[in-house]
């Protein structure tokens, strides 16, 4: 071996047995552990550790060129690419000095980097503990490093990690170091902490110029409020309040809004709940409350997506599921108020007060599951037939699969069984009842085609049910919330197409359903996607009985509509749908949805969708919908939105919108015309949005 190869392995042993010795000197006073290509002891207990030193402490890590540890007065003094390590920030400077003992310190031009991007520049840095500093000659910013379009210089700060705040003093806001605002104090929230949120401005025809400045409270860790003056010029002043909280059984949310509307004269409001409790024994407690002042408040104050919404619902729940062996149950009590936003007034609208049901089963063995049903509801209203009622629904169901898994087939018997202790004036049969029998057997089966290189699979796939319902004229039963419901896809393979329980439909029926699918396994994936799928779906009644022709007005034929659905996803990028059902004796199509979907990785998509449903079927309609996001550049994003009535010859909306989106900032323009229903005016909306976004410092617009 040459000698100065000996040498250089004599020195680095030297070096290591020096580093173990003053680690094993040191460590009992200070946990210090240093590593370095030299380290060496001088007198008065210092030592000096030269050439890439890592420092490892309890809760952080010291990396410098040179390092000399002064022992005996507990002091670190770091010079050269000096960067201090946590879960909390990394820290860069030209030089530190730190006291091991106490976590104080101080560091020289050095660059603060928080785990959530956000940096901080300061001339000098001076630490208090491990979680505060304070700064001098400072710049604050969370854009990337390379493209810094906002700053904050100031000269003084206090960082304080524990808190959540940066509070400064003597301050500029700067835009590509042009500054464009200064303020003497400032504090700025690095996570959840009270304080006044980005303001709120918009304006428009109906509402006029709309203000709103959020007051944000966190007083603990599990709850918090948001308070909101509003200020509309058209309508008023509305306030508006959200309160949270959390704790180990649940979550609370509620929402409350209230103005003294300047057009309609009158105090309007609203109040939203969001409650969910996890109670002992497996018991759940839910609370979604959703009520306003009256009719028109969604349309003149909610916004374009539930102006339009029939009935606002709230509920209070609590149920639990429970289990024995092969036996379970599952029930609730509930109660339920809802208002009906079409009608003149809501006296004439059903309310649940309460409801129980529950639903039981018993599987002794695999092929055999017994099952019992039940549903007993109190409905209540100011005008109208009140009064309870209780529905009894036991069943067996056998199921049954072939060895080779091909073929399933389900058969289902029982009875329903519903009577009624009615209140209603003049006296009348007020305890009416009603008892049908009920069969079905259901068989479903795959027949499949794989390649021979497993790449492609086709699976065709039918569906074969007969329905039997043994039911009586039910004209003079009492109505509550049942309906006649067409036929459709989720009540094609079902015995009765009335919803809710006052009615149940007499049948004799076949339906068929037939489902095929083409399939392709990408070489990267292991589950094959779809690229076609086609189904047809029909049914044949033999009975043609209508046991409520009053609610059922629909001719009764043999054969139920042709329902048609196409799904086409020749690549991931395109999806082109279409589902209609069409009417054989009379020729026309009864309904028609189709739309295409294009998107592409860079963030482009469209969407052109027609929906049209014929008047001799249902409500009639025609409307066309149209969607596009395109994204010009990198950065610059245009939106487009279109609706339009066919039968109305109306844009029912139509809206346009340009985005520039950097990484720290954004900025955009929204105009809109709106010719929806308006509540408490006739006229036509609109208006435009501005947007303006500081990412880590908030957001101006709407």
């Amino acid at each position: 071996m040459p000698r100065h190869l000996k040498r250089s392995l004599l020195d680095r042993f030297m070096a290591l047995s020096v580093a173990l010795f003053v680690n094993a000197a040191v460590v009992a006073a200070e946990p210090v552990n240093i590593e370095a290509d030299q380290v060496t002891h001088a007198e008065n207990g210092i030592v000096i550790a030269t050439g890439h030193v890592v420092i490892q402490r309890i809760s952080e890590t010291l990396i410098a060129d040179k390092v000399i540890y002064r022992t005996k007065q507990h002091i670190l003094q770091a010079t050269g690419h000096v960067s201090i390590r946590s879960a909390r920030a990394t820290i860069n400077a030209t030089s530190a000095e730190l006291q091991t003992e106490s976590k104080t310190g101080r560091m020289e031009h050095a660059t603060i980097t928080l785990a959530g991007g956000e940096r901080l520049q300061a001339v000098h840095l001076k630490r208090i503990d491990d979680q505060r500093f304070e700064a001098e000659q400072i710049i604050y910013s969370s854009c990337p490093i390379d493209e810094e379009s906002w700053r904050i210089a100031a000269s003084h700060a206090l960082l304080d990690q524990e808190k959540g705040s940066l509070s400064t003093r003597n301050v500029r806001f700067e835009l590509w170091q042009v500054p464009v605002l200064y303020t003497p104090w400032s504090e700025l929230p690095l996570r959840r902490k009270s304080g006044f949120l980005t303001p709120y401005a918009a304006t428009g025809k109906r509402r006029g110029t709309e203000l709103a400045l959020p007051y944000y409270m966190a007083p603990s860790d599990n709850w918090d409020a948001t308070l909101t003056p509003h200020s509309m010029s058209a309508r008023g002043f509305m306030g508006e309040a959200e309160l949270r909280h959390i704790s180990p059984i649940g979550h609370e949310k509620i929402d409350a809004a209230a103005i003294n509307d300047r057009v309609t004269g009158r105090l309007r409001g609203r109040l939203q709940s969001d409650i969910a409790w996890q109670l002992p024994a497996a018991a759940k407690l839910s609370i979604n409350a959703d009520h306003i002042s009256d009719r028109d408040y969604l349309a003149d104050y909610g916004n374009h997506i539930n102006s339009s919404s029939r009935y606002l619902q709230s509920n209070a729940t609590l149920s639990q599921h429970l289990q024995w062996g092969k036996s379970q149950t599952d029930w609730f009590l509930q109660a339920e108020h809802q208002q009906d936003l079409l009608g003149a007034s809501n006296s004439s609208t059903l309310q649940i007060l309460p409801r129980l049901q529950s639903s039981s089963q018993w599987q002794p063995h695999a092929n055999f599951i017994a099952h019992f049903d039940q549903q007993t509801t109190r409905f209540n209203r100011r005008q109208g037939v009140n009064g309870y009622r209780m529905d009894l629904h036991p069943f067996i169901e056998l199921p049954w699969e072939s060895t080779s898994g091909a073929i399933n087939a389900t058969f289902n018997s029982g009875l329903h069984h519903t009577r009624y202790w009615l209140q209603q004036s003049p006296l009348t049969n007020r305890q009416p009842t009603r008892t049908t029998a009920e069969a079905s057997l259901e068989v479903r089966s795959d027949f499949e085609k794989i390649s021979a290189q497993q790449g492609w699979r086709h699976v065709i796939s039918p569906i074969i049910r007969y329905d039997f319902v043994q039911a009586p004229d039910q004209t003079n039963l009492p109505l509550f919330d049942s309906l006649f419901t067409l036929m459709r896809w989720n009540n094609l393979l079902s015995g009765n197409r009335y919803a809710g329980l006052d009615r149940i439909e007499k049948s004799n029926r076949f339906s068929l359903i037939l489902e095929t699918r083409l399939q392709k396994k990408q070489n990267d994936k292991a589950v094959a996607s779809d690229i076609l799928i086609v189904r047809l779906g029909e049914s044949y009644d033999l009975l043609r009985q209508s046991i409520d022709p009053s609610l059922q007005t629909a001719p009764n034929r043999p054969f139920s509509n042709v329902l048609g659905e196409i799904i086409w996803q020749p690549i991931t990028a395109v999806t082109l749908y279409s589902s209609g059902q069409y009417n054989p004796s009379g020729h026309y199509w009864s309904s028609l949805n189709s739309h295409i979907r294009l998107t592409s990785p860079a963030g482009n998509s469209l969407y052109a969708g027609f929906n049209q449903t014929n008047a001799r079927y249902t409500t009639p309609s025609r409307l066309f919908n149209l969607q596009s996001t395109i994204k010009l550049t990198h950065r610059w994003l245009v939106t487009a939105n279109w609706q339009y009535d066919g039968i109305l010859k109306l844009s029912q909306r139509a809206s346009l919108g340009v985005h520039y989106q950097h990484p720290c900032w954004n900025a955009g323009i929204d105009a809109y015309r709106s010719n929806r229903r308006s509540g408490t005016t006739t006229a036509s909306d609109f208006g435009f949005s501005l947007l303006l976004e500081f990412k880590g410092l908030g957001s101006v617009g709407s």
